[in-house]
């Protein structure tokens, strides 16, 4: 923890990081580890390298400074040294530069800063720290960040220096970068303009199809993006100590920094980097710079020129006790701010799933997964919480139906793919933020359905009444009375070997019912709360049909010790002898199931599924496919072991707590010391003993995975911010 209480990292590997696995294979971990910051309005991925990604997510994920190297970033930062006429250059940034040493170059990673300090020859002392501000309000946020490099002549004789920082204008849709250039639909250049007093570049960013296209408006609906933000770089001559000079080359903005410095002198100098209006003004850049640096610690950057903005916008957990909770929920709390995306189609401000889906693919799949991401923020931060909510119900069809999420600028891709889970989840997140925060009259407001420039309006409680029915009457209930599957759950992996063609109309998901048993009651008791008498049809409708549900669920479940997974007829049945987590959590959160029948249906999928395992909860007993049991079918899945969290809660504390400590960051460093990847983020899964244990099941096509991307998923760092809190209720 840093001396203002914020957690902080430090990496002290070589590079490139390399790995193996027990088996002596290749870990494939990327080579480069990196740590996520941001605001609402940008996103930089910080490698230990120095290298950076310098994320927009505003109108469509990409990458503004793109590599020829997939999921990474070009820039660089040099430093010369001329002594006695000779001189130095020494390059600080790169998997092969100086960085790539550990013995000259410290580097930590903290709440909004990443921070490297390099010792020189000649005695020259180089400390660059990068600094993100967070965002005050919904919707809001500055995407800049700053660069502050301090130089120190720490010899006896002065020396001459010259630092350079450059970044490389490349714009590319995170979903086309695995697309050859000539054959992506939109081609974007930049055009540089410097301005007269070298202080200020900025790259304006073209396009021009590729391929014969109907170009969209700016405000249509789009896969690709066709009003991309103008990018720039600032930095000022601020004493008499350095000359400054902002110039570009080609498509490479760069700051060059010269000093002549006395023994023992010392000079510091910012360069900004950000995004502007496509229609921008020098001046509306200035004064966005000076947005940026109001308030900044420009005396004392070490912990970050923001550290007191975030402090104080993160949750207070000094009262914690126990280090290893304190210093993980407080940076949970931060992956929440710098992670959560402002969105210019649905004008709302929403916490993405992450990882491969949107920095790798470009998608924000699935509106459940954002909603589960928004738990946690009912207690952090119910503004958040509540503009995803409003951001998941701008994607519902007058119908009720839910769309599954989008890419691009508001685009969702036509498809056959039906998801049956998207309502029951959105039912938990508003029960949720409904109770916590108390504030009812959000029922009452106002949204907009899809597609969101229709204009098309109702309240929030009609658009719940909605998708009521669409689960009711669309996605239905099958032969044993259970909520039928369409073409998944949670879980896809169903279908890949058993169509959803042939067994659409007669699939059932024991995890969809026993959601219904476990989170209609929250939703029942936050409408009576509302004391709104447009629900009170609503609530006996709901009410009646859990009770429908309750009894055909409990029939199917009668004196088994785990629920079954899903039938898809009456001969295809699965999880009756092998245990699978997916229904086993939510089954323990059911109010009306005795707490000695919750006791015993723990303790069995215990012994079966955590009891064999380091670091959580696998999702099978054993493969249900025959296959490798990874990824769905026996890895660990943080959406799924933290609703197990939660019900054994109900009836006891204690093991919950343990748990917690057990599905930690700091439990998976001390079981795999040698992985980078889920010391301080993960994916969505993690393998189990069963296969690869402590790695990730790739699934993604890509032909280089130690370039693929991994880590950053909300799901490992909002699941257990929300149980958390609920625990310390």
């Amino acid at each position: 923890m840093t001396a203002l209480g914020l957690p902080a990292y430090t990496y002290t590997g070589k590079l490139p990081f390399t790995a193996v696995d027990k088996n002596g294979k290749d870990a494939n971990l990327p080579e480069d580890p990196y740590f996520l910051l941001g605001n609402y309005r940008m996103a930089l991925l910080t490698h230990a390298s120095g290298v950076y990604q310098f994320l927009t997510a505003e109108r469509a994920w990409a990458r503004v400074n793109a590599s020829t190297q997939t999921n990474y970033g070009w820039n660089d930062a040099s430093i010369v040294v001329n002594n006695n006429g000779a001189t130095q250059k020494t390059a600080l940034v790169g998997v092969n530069s100086l960085a790539a040493n550990p013995a000259a170059v410290q580097k930590s990673f903290g709440v909004g800063v990443a921070r490297y300090t390099y010792q020189l020859a000649n005695g020259i002392g180089c400390t660059r720290i990068i600094s993100v501000k967070p965002s005050p309000q919904i919707n809001m946020g500055n995407p800049a960040f700053v660069v502050t490099v301090t130089l120190k002549n720490n010899g006896t004789a002065p020396q001459k220096l010259t630092y350079s920082e450059r970044m490389l204008v490349n714009f590319v849709l995170n979903g086309t970068q695995y697309t050859e250039r000539a054959k992506r639909p939109l081609l974007y250049t930049p055009n540089i303009a410097v301005d007269a007093g070298k202080q200020l570049a900025v790259a304006d960013i073209g396009y021009k199809a590729n391929e014969f296209l109907v170009v969209p408006t700016p405000t249509e609906r789009s896969s690709f993006d066709v009003h991309p933000p103008s990018v720039f770089m600032q930095a000022k001559n601020t004493n008499g100590a350095t000359r400054t000079t902002v110039t570009a080359t080609n498509d490479t903005l760069a700051t060059v920094v010269t000093a002549l410095l006395k023994p023992g002198q010392t000079v510091q100098f910012n360069v900004v980097i950000g995004l502007t209006n496509r229609n921008w003004k020098a001046a509306d850049v200035e004064k966005q710079v000076a947005d940026l640096l109001m308030g900044a610690n420009l005396t004392d950057p070490s912990e970050g020129l923001f550290a007191r903005q975030w402090r104080a916008k993160l949750p207070d957990f000094s009262a914690e006790k126990n280090e290893i909770l304190k210093r993980e929920m407080l940076w949970n709390a931060h992956f929440v701010e710098a992670s959560a995306k402002y969105s210019a189609y649905y004008k709302e401000t929403f916490i993405p799933q992450g990882t491969v889906y949107s920095y790798y693919f470009g998608d924000n799949i699935s509106n459940r997964d954002h909603l589960q991401a928004a738990l946690a923020a009912c207690y952090t931060n119910p503004a958040l919480a509540k503009s995803t909510l409003r951001y998941v119900l701008k994607h519902s069809e007058v119908d009720g139906e839910i769309k599954r999420g989008n890419n691009g600028f508001g685009y969702t891709a036509p498809s056959i793919y039906k998801e049956s889970d998207e309502q029951l989840f959105f039912f938990y997140a508003l029960a949720e933020y409904l109770l916590i925060t108390k504030e009812y009259a959000f029922l009452n407001e106002q949204v907009a359905h899809y597609p969101a420039e229709s204009g098309q309006k109702e309240t929030v409680l009609t658009m719940l009444k909605r998708q009521f029915i669409y689960l009711r009457d669309e996605i239905g209930v099958g032969p044993n009375g259970l909520v039928k599957m369409l073409n998944s759950d949670w879980s896809d992996s169903f279908f890949h070997d058993h169509s959803p063609n042939v067994y659409a109309g007669s699939a059932e998901s024991h995890l969809n019912s026993v959601i219904v048993l476990a989170v209609f009651p929250k939703l029942i008791e936050a409408l009576q709360h509302a004391k709104n008498q447009q629900a009170t049809d609503f609530i006996s409708a709901l009410s009646d049909y859990r009770a429908n549900m309750e009894q055909a669920y409990m029939r199917d479940l009668g004196d088994r010790t785990f629920s079954a997974r899903a039938y898809l007829n009456s001969k295809l049945k699965f999880g009756l002898d092998n245990v699978c987590l997916e229904p086993q959590g939510y089954l323990l959160q059911v109010p009306g199931l005795s707490v000695v029948r919750k006791r015993e249906i723990y303790e069995y999928v215990k012994s079966k599924l955590l009891t064999p395992e380091k670091i959580g909860i696998r999702s099978r007993e054993r493969s249900l496919w025959g296959r490798n049991p990874d990824g769905e079918d026996g890895g660990i899945w943080f959406s799924l072991e933290y609703p197990v969290l939660l019900g054994v809660a109900t009836f006891d504390k204690e093991e919950a707590w343990s748990l917690l400590l057990k599905f930690s960051f700091h439990t998976y460093a001390q079981q795999y010391p040698d992985y980078w990847v889920g010391q301080w983020t993960a994916a969505d899964e993690v393998n189990s003993t069963l296969y690869r244990e402590g790695l990730y099941a790739f699934w993604v096509p890509s032909p280089d995975r130690k370039r693929a991307f991994q880590g950053y998923c909300s799901h490992p760092h909002t699941w257990p911010l929300f149980c958390y809190f609920k625990l310390k209720e």
